[in-house]
């Protein structure tokens, strides 16, 4: 039993978003290849994606975490429904990042 219990708390590991998406915002743009992305705001970061986690009760929201060398970002995703912009295809983004101790949240959509 111990095993079991274990292994269901296990890290999820890293997997592929299904679309590449161009994600951005009024000053930051991310874009998201595969399991790979580059982050744009006030410096240029290559991350990885390290969690793809679905909400609890279906596909959306989802939030992608991404981590590389010295920076990280947790990109929260929505149905298009949500965008402030409202344009057919778009999804709504949320960014969490930081810029030394100070956290910063970033609001815009992706293609």
């Amino acid at each position: 039993m111990p095993l079991i219990l274990a292994l269901l708390a296990a890290p999820v590991q890293a997997q592929a978003v299904t679309d590449d998406l161009m994600c951005s915002g009024t000053d930051w743009q991310l874009e998201i290849t595969g399991d790979a992305a580059e982050f744009t705001y006030r410096r240029t970061s290559d991350l990885n994606l390290m969690l793809d986690t679905p909400a609890q009760t279906g596909d959306w929201p989802r939030a992608l975490t991404f981590i590389g060398r010295g920076d990280s970002a947790i990109v929260i995703l929505e149905a298009a429904d949500a965008c402030r912009y409202g344009d057919t295809g778009q999804i709504s983004a949320q960014v969490l990042t930081q810029r030394g101790e100070t956290p910063i949240l970033l609001t815009g959509c992706c293609l």
